[in-house]
């Protein structure tokens, strides 16, 4: 039987064109996609906040004379260490001395005298009464004795408290009355650190599961001591924390403060996961996201997002987990059960936006 050429020749061309085809779709079928992926935050456990601090002492205690008189020496000078105790300043104690030695006087002669009524008294040649008031008399001579030796005490100031003078007010020969600030002194026995907060972590200051200052790379643990209840014209809340370490007052510090449990941040629960925004893609109105799973093939999965903070982070809470290797980059041109090829991040991605 004859075959006609040209027959043949179609069924040749169509076999030859269909090969060709079914080795275009194979080769699509095998394209690879490139992506960056991105590895899930834990946001209760980043949950850190920076604040500007500064350390200051734990109070300024003025130092004053309890009684006046003329300044006789001041022993110490703006920025000297002190001691509890320590002689800092002291009067001129020759007025005071006289009083001491005329109230002695008196005490002495008036004590001999009742001496003198109680053996009378004993003897029956003195009436109780009579004998009574004498000793009153004497108490009342004793404690004009004693008042004048504390006044006399008064001319010596001390150091109530370890610290630092911070400012001296007065020289030497200068005339003081009692109770004014002859010098200030820095309680130096515990240092804090001083920060104002919004009022959005006032509000969650209890759930604070640690807080921290660096100075020079060094790190000193925070305890606090104090929070200020009325905000400021700022809007903001002052926090004071005690600082295990020695630091001088007025030195800048940078104060972390790590919040847990159920707490907020920028409106935002820290429970649950952050990843960029840009990795939340919508079908049907829900959110998904690609997940890079064995043999990196992805696969596309649901995820409950609870919305995004101040940083473009989005915040997820179910869905994907911290070991999850979530797609940051390529999304749009992903299906499921593609296969893809990671790519390391470069240098040069300032600010991971790609």
């Amino acid at each position: 039987m004859k075959v006609n050429k040209n027959f043949m020749l179609l069924w040749v061309i169509a076999g030859t064109l269909t090969a060709c085809g079914g080795g275009d779709k194979q080769k699509q079928e095998m394209k690879v996609h490139s992506v960056m992926t991105v590895t899930p935050v834990d946001r209760q456990e980043s949950a850190v906040r920076n604040f500007s601090g500064v350390v200051k002492e734990n109070s300024t205690v003025s130092l004053s004379f309890r009684t006046p008189g003329q300044i006789k020496s001041i022993l110490v000078k703006d920025g000297s260490p002190v001691k509890q105790g320590q002689l800092v300043a002291t009067l001129d104690t020759k007025d005071y001395q006289l009083q001491v030695d005329a109230a002695q006087t008196q005490y002495d002669q008036l004590k001999n005298e009742v001496e003198r009524l109680r053996q009378l008294h004993e003897g029956k040649s003195l009436s109780g009464n009579d004998y009574e008031k004498a000793v009153s008399g004497l108490e009342q001579r004793r404690i004009q004795l004693q008042n004048a030796k504390n006044q006399l005490s008064y001319t010596s100031l001390r150091a109530p408290v370890s610290g630092t003078i911070q400012k001296v007010h007065y020289e030497p020969s200068e005339m003081v009355n009692a109770g004014m600030p002859v010098m200030d002194l820095i309680d130096t026995r515990r240092m804090e650190v001083e920060i104002n907060v919004p009022a959005e972590i006032y509000r969650q200051l209890a759930n604070t599961t640690q807080a921290y200052c660096i100075v020079a790379g060094e790190r000193y643990g925070l305890q606090k001591t104090s929070v200020l209840t009325k905000a400021d014209a700022n809007q903001l809340f002052t926090v004071r924390y005690a600082i295990s370490g020695k630091l001088s007052a007025g030195v800048n510090v940078d104060v972390f403060v790590e919040m847990g449990g159920d707490v907020e941040v920028d409106g935002l629960n820290v429970n649950g996961l952050s990843i960029p925004a840009h990795a939340i893609f919508e079908d049907d109105g829900k959110p998904y996201v690609w997940v890079v799973e064995k043999d990196d093939v992805v696969k596309r999965r649901a995820v409950t997002l609870n919305g995004v903070d101040s940083e473009g982070m989005a915040v997820v809470s179910s869905g994907i987990t911290v070991n999850d290797r979530v797609v940051k980059a390529g999304v749009k041109a992903l299906h499921d059960g593609d296969k893809v090829k990671v790519l390391k991040q470069q240098k040069s991605n300032v600010g991971d936006l790609l």
